[in-house]
This record gives C-alpha cells, sequence and structure tokens, in this order.
C-alpha cells in the first residue's frame, strides 16, 4: 500500500534481499570476521538507508574505546559500505536473545568518525522519544538531531567565512554592554526563571509579556547567571531575521577583555558547512557554552545544560514541515525534563496550547503586562477598506487614511513599517474574457506574478514560468490579460512613487537571499539610511527600533479566510507583534490596520491588545468542536502521482486502524487535502483525534511500521500539525 518512512534511493527490500539472509542475520558480507580474542563486544547500528530496523556488528578490540552509543560508524551491508549510528553496546559474552545471531555470523565495525561520539547521551534519549512521539523512524530522527556534515565528517579544513565590509566595520563598533536596571515585572520574571533552574525538574514557564515589556533583558540576565554557574544555555529564535539583532546583544553582553564573544555559537540555515561543522565542534567540546539559532539548534550538544529560551514561542516556523515533523518548542520543553533544564516560552501573542497549559497548571505563568520606562502601548486604528474603495475605486493598496500618516513621519523624520504577507508584483494572472487563471502544472493552487524577474512562480514548489503577453487560452489570445492582488514587489514599486524622496527597502525571500542581506538591511535601518521598510513576516517580530513611530498593516485578512481553525488565532498574532514595532522609543506609536472585515473577532482583539479575550474566544468554539488545545490531532497523508492510488491507500489504512482499534477511534476523513495536489503528488488527509491516547498511538505506529514498503504510494504522519492544508 505505502511505505511511511518516504522514497529510497534503493529499495530496502531489494537490498535485504541481496544479502541472501533472512531478517534474522545482519548484514553479512564476504570475508571472514575477526577472531573471538579480538572482539570485545557487540554493536546494535541502525543504518543509513530508511530501514525501521537495526543490525548487529562486532566491535573490534581496537575501536573499543570510540564504539559508545551516538558514535558514527561505518559498517558492511551486502556489498556496501555505509554509515549508521551506534544505538547500543552488548558486552561479551552476550546475553541470549534470540533476535541476535550467533557470532560468527557478524561482520565487524570498520571504523568510527571522530574521537567522541557525535550524538551525546542525552540526545540519544531525546531522539527515542521523538521517533516514538511522532511516529517517526529512528534513523530518520537521528539525522535531525546532527548537521548532515557532522554526521559524514569527523573533520573538515578550516575556510575563512565570507565577510562583508559594512559589517564588519558595525561589528567591530559594538561596545560591552552591562546589565540594565530592571522593572518590578523583569525582576519578577528573572526570579521565577532563576528559582526554575535551581530545581532539578522544574515546569516549563510561559513568560507573557507585552511587546516592549523588557522580555529579551530578562532572558540575558538569566543565561548570565547560568554561564556564572558553569552550565550552557540555547536561545531559539523563529526567523534568520532576528538573528543579527538578537547576536549583536548576546556578544555585546557576553564580550570578553579582547573584545570577542567566545562563549557565543550561532547555528542557523545560512551558514556554510564548514561554518556549520566549525560551531557544532566547539559547541561539542565545551569551548561554547551559549548556543543562539533558530529550529534545529534546539539540538545542539551543549554541556550541562541549565536553560532553554524559546523566544517568540508562538511562530508556526518552530514547526518543521517533513518529516520528522518536530516542533522545536515542544522538543525543547521534553529536552529541558530530561536534562533537568529549566525551560522559557516568550511571547507578546503566546500560542493557544502553550497558554492552555499555563492555565491548567502544566506550565508556570509569568506576566509582564507594561512596557519598560512606562512606555505606551501603540494606538491601533482600523481602517474600513470597503469605505476607502466605494470612495475611490482604484485606492485598494494604500488608503488616503494610511498616506498621510507616512507623510507626516517622514516630514518628520521617522521611520515607518509597512507590513504585507504577500510577496511577488501580484497573487494571480486572470483572463476577465475567458476566465482562464494560471495555475501551477504541479500544485493546485495559483502562479504568482514576480515583475522582476517576468517570471510566473509558484510559492509552494518553486515553479517558473515566462510571463504571457496575451492570454495563453488557443481560443481567446486576449491582450487584455491583467495580474490579479498585490504582493510586496508591487507595494515597494507604489510606495517609491508616492514618496520618490524616500529611501525604501523590502525585506522578503525574495530578495534576501543570503544572511548578509539582512544584517545588511537591518544595520541601514538601524543607522537611518532607510526611511520605510516593507516586507512579510520576517519584518513582523523581535525588531526594536526606536525611530519607528508608524507601522502599517496592508490587507491584515490575508489568511484569516484559510481553511485552517487557526486562521483567526494567527492574524491576530501577526497584527499585535507587527504592531509592537512601534513607539518602542520616545515617541508614542501609532498603527494602521487595513481590512475588508474590520467586525471579525481577531481584528478587533488586537486593535484592544487584548489577548485574554482572543483567548475566551477561540477556545468557546474549539472545545466545542473538540480541537486544540483540548484534544491533539494526529494528521496522515496518503500521497502518490495517481490520485485513485492516494484514494484507496487511505481508505485500506483508515479500515486497518478501525479493525484493531475499534469503535473508540475518532477519525476524519480521508478526504482530498485543501491543496490536493503539490508538487505533482495528489494529496489525501486523514485526521485522528485523541492522538495522546498511548494505546491508539501504538497501533497506530504498529499499523504504519508494517506497511509494505513501496515508492507509489507515499504514508507520513504529522503529530500536531500546525499547517492545515
Amino acid at each position: 500500500m505505502g511505505s511511511w518512512e518516504g522514497p529510497h534511493e534503493t529499495h530496502p527490500d531489494k537490498i535485504l534481499k541481496s544479502l541472501n539472509t533472512d531478517l534474522g542475520l545482519l548484514a553479512v558480507e564476504t570475508g571472514i570476521s575477526p577472531p573471538a580474542g579480538e572482539i570485545c563486544g557487540v554493536a546494535l547500528v541502525r543504518v543509513d538507508m530508511r530501514i525501521n530496523k537495526e543490525f548487529h556488528y562486532l566491535i573490534p578490540r581496537g575501536l573499543k574505546r570510540q564504539v559508545q552509543p551516538g558514535a558514527r560508524v561505518h559498517v558492511p551491508f551486502g556489498n556496501r559500505r555505509i554509515l549508521g549510528t551506534v544505538l547500543k553496546i552488548e558486552s561479551l559474552p552476550l546475553q541470549s536473545h534470540g533476535d541476535i545471531p550467533p557470532l560468527h555470523e557478524l561482520k565487524p565495525i570498520r571504523d568510527v568518525l571522530g574521537d567522541t561520539p557525535v550524538i551525546t547521551t542525552e540526545l540519544m534519549r531525546l531522539a527515542e522519544w521523538m521517533a516514538g512521539y511522532y511516529l517517526t523512524p529512528l534513523d530518520l530522527v537521528l539525522r535531525s538531531v546532527t548537521p548532515a556534515v557532522v554526521q559524514k565528517r569527523s573533520s573538515m579544513r578550516e575556510v575563512a567565512p565570507r565577510t562583508d565590509p559594512e559589517l564588519e566595520t558595525a561589528a567591530a563598533e559594538i561596545l560591552p554592554s552591562r546589565p540594565l536596571p530592571l522593572t518590578t515585572q523583569q525582576k519578577l520574571a528573572c526570579e521565577q526563571i532563576l528559582a526554575a533552574t535551581g530545581q532539578p525538574h522544574p515546569k516549563p514557564i510561559l513568560l507573557h509579556g507585552v511587546t516592549g515589556s523588557g522580555k529579551t533583558e530578562v532572558y540575558l540576565q538569566a543565561m548570565a547567571h547560568i554561564l556564572k554557574e558553569g552550565r550552557g544555555a540555547i536561545m531559539l529564535v523563529p526567523e534568520i531575521a532576528l538573528t543579527p539583532q538578537t547576536i549583536e546583544r548576546l556578544r555585546s553582553r557576553f564580550m570578553d577583555e579582547t573584545g570577542a564573544a567566545r562563549i557565543l555559537a550561532v547555528l542557523h540555515s545560512s551558514l556554510s558547512d564548514g561554518e556549520r561543522f566549525r560551531e557544532w565542534q566547539r559547541i561539542r567540546k565545551g569551548e561554547a557554552r551559549l548556543v543562539v539559532g533558530a529550529r534545529s539548534a534546539v539540538f545542539a550538544p551543549v554541556q550541562r545544560l541549565g536553560l532553554i529560551v524559546v523566544d517568540e514561542e508562538h511562530e508556526q516556523t518552530y514547526k518543521q514541515e517533513k518529516a520528522p515533523h518536530y516542533h522545536a518548542r515542544d522538543i525543547a520543553v521534553m529536552r529541558g525534563h530530561l536534562e533537568g533544564a529549566a525551560v522559557t516560552l516568550g511571547s507578546a501573542t503566546p500560542c493557544l496550547e502553550s497558554y492552555h497549559n499555563a492555565r491548567t497548571g502544566k506550565y508556570q505563568l509569568c506576566r509582564m503586562s507594561e512596557r519598560i520606562d512606562n512606555r505606551r502601548m501603540p494606538t491601533v486604528r482600523i481602517v474600513d477598506m470597503r469605505g476607502e474603495i466605494s470612495r475611490n475605486p482604484k485606492n485598494h493598496v494604500i488608503s488616503a487614511f494610511l498616506l498621510s500618516a507616512i507623510r507626516a513621519r517622514l516630514d518628520r523624520g521617522e521611520q515607518v513599517i509597512l507590513y504585507l504577507n504577500r510577496r511577488g508584483y501580484a497573487t494571480s494572472l486572470i483572463c476577465k474574457k475567458c476566465g482562464y487563471v494560471a495555475m501551477c502544472p504541479h500544485c493546485s493552487i495559483t502562479l504568482a506574478y514576480h515583475l522582476q524577474a517576468q517570471k510566473l512562480t509558484c510559492h509552494f514548489c518553486g515553479c517558473q514560468q515566462p510571463a504571457p503577453r496575451v492570454c495563453p487560452s488557443e481560443n481567446c489570445r486576449d491582450p487584455a490579460i491583467r495580474f490579479s492582488g498585490t504582493g510586496t514587489e508591487k507595494l515597494e514599486e507604489l510606495v517609491a512613487a508616492l514618496f520618490p524622496k524616500a529611501r525604501v527597502a523590502r525585506m522578503d525571500s525574495d530578495v534576501m537571499t543570503h544572511r548578509h542581506d539582512y544584517e545588511r538591511t537591518l544595520l541601514r535601518f538601524k543607522m537611518g539610511k532607510i526611511d520605510i521598510l516593507l516586507g512579510t513576516q520576517m519584518i513582523a517580530k523581535g525588531l526594536d527600533f526606536p525611530r519607528v513611530t508608524l507601522v502599517g498593516i496592508i490587507n491584515a485578512d490575508v489568511g484569516l479566510h484559510m481553511p485552517d481553525f487557526r486562521g483567526g488565532e494567527r492574524v491576530f498574532q501577526q497584527i499585535t507583534q507587527v504592531a509592537g514595532r512601534a513607539g518602542r522609543g520616545d515617541i508614542e506609536g501609532e498603527v494602521l490596520v487595513q481590512t475588508f472585515t474590520p467586525e471579525h473577532p481577531a481584528i478587533r482583539f488586537a486593535r484592544l491588545h487584548d489577548f485574554e479575550g482572543l483567548y475566551h474566544q477561540e477556545t468557546l468554539f474549539r472545545k466545542e468542536l473538540d480541537y486544540p488545545p483540548f484534544n491533539h490531532l494526529t494528521q496522515i497523508e496518503c500521497s502518490s502521482e495517481k490520485p485513485e492510488h492516494a484514494e484507496l491507500a487511505a481508505a485500506r489504512l483508515r479500515q486497518s486502524l478501525e479493525e484493531k482499534i475499534g469503535s473508540s477511534l475518532r477519525i476524519l476523513g480521508p478526504c482530498p487535502a485543501p491543496l490536493s495536489r503539490l508538487r505533482d503528488k495528489h494529496r489525501v488527509h486523514l485526521l485522528l483525534r485523541d492522538s495522546r491516547n498511548k494505546r491508539q498511538k501504538q497501533i497506530v505506529r504498529e499499523i504504519l511500521a508494517s506497511l509494505p514498503r513501496s515508492t507509489d504510494v507515499l504514508i507520513t504522519a504529522n503529530v500536531d500539525p500546525l499547517n492545515m492544508l
């Protein structure tokens, strides 16, 4: 029917068949095993073949010290030599186990990568928990726990990182900073975190602090305390765009007498292989005890871990969208539990699941409801675009009210942020004459138009086509074909035309292609060389620029009417977060929210900065429908190039689940996914409720593991899904 591990370069069944042995015999290759006196044990190894099974290998005496749980080893597998991870060591003489073949049928480990295990004992325990919780094969989890370059190499030649003169100059100007005096609320928050760090198994702390309340200073002082005790800390940020500012603050605070912050390591996706390898090795050796980075930094092998901070814990980017579908926030909580480290989850708009955990006592709740220095929260005004268009049908992007407000700020030498969560120039290409809509040939979604590239682009699979000058339909060919909708590229063009003297910059994934692009743009904005900064979600959170006094939110309805029960929560979070960029200096901030549905509860609560109101509103309908935070969901996807195969696999899977679990099973589907076709794969979803029921979860795991391995239908499980599309 399908495979839940994913596609394979070489079919696992063919590999096992080629060994001329049954599954009880393991990885035999031509040759003679070492004499019994030259072996010192047997290692249980998970090979990098996505085969949901472990294999036993002999440990040569010369490798005894290096072969430890977590070590990466080269082992014979059929007529190949492949990499694997040691899970467990069996001492000689072996205990009698029916699943361990006789010694003369086992072959030895060939060599070991490095002198120390790649995966620490603590991270191995975490990986085993992840494999069970996220219904994912252990080898796939193990490959997520360490960077790919570390898994395959024991050393790398040092390569000087690429530098940027402008950024080097700015870095040289970073001065040491001292801890700032704390407000009463900051002091209480810091004391609560430090009290947790002294407990053997502390509860996670949800730090619910409004934007501008000084959460970062609380983090810094708590981390400083941990470092003085000789322990380590990890700080997670959701976006690479937040990393430069966070790194600058950490460097200035933890700078040594030479002007360097050697104790600090940085991990994120834009590092080269050499940089990633170097940083990981510094952490593993204990040279760096403070780590900052995005999602995967939660696996940093920090020694004596004492504190994990998850900043902007509500962000969807913490959830990995490919297997294993882990959520870095939840991994942080479990890692803290396993290693006795305190975990602090910070946000002005926490996700409802985390807030519910705090309300029910699973987490500690700490509130910071006031901005520092008695600064007022920005005034949020709603602009009803229905009335704007009735007065001026052509003015559907920037309202007259927002236009006037931008002009006033520029006249006073202040800065403006404009937020639009749609990149590209236009969101679709439509022919009004025949009704043609440009669709992605590989996905069930419209193509977006990018003016600079003169391309139609799919924002899911990356497919690109030249933009047509006339309607592509053979029976039409109308030259009046038009682009519909507005993206950040079009907004940039419009703003530049309306304010020709203003210095305008755009931040989205189309123009921010390298980490230096982020750093350079934010540096210029900080130095006042940019008057108007516009962009997508990467400018919506975490940034602290005192001269920003106006934030304009263009089309706040984006995402509000998606087929996802979290739509209202996400719109509230986006409005509140981007609104928090205004008024962080001495001048009070103002936020203008342009919307076609001003009466929607998410927008009304965002205008009032009323998170409690949103929580009560959302939990009313979620409790009635038995959605999170009152239940846990598992989404199972069957995908195939042939839609009938995906549908049949999903139907059979549901039948198997019903037979094994019985009447207690609550399952929705099978039904086509909202995005029914993605990257040439037709997708069918099943949605399981009560997914934390241990018996049900064990049965689901067994059924998935027993599926025949076929590349025709791919079956994947997504526990606690965030994206329902």
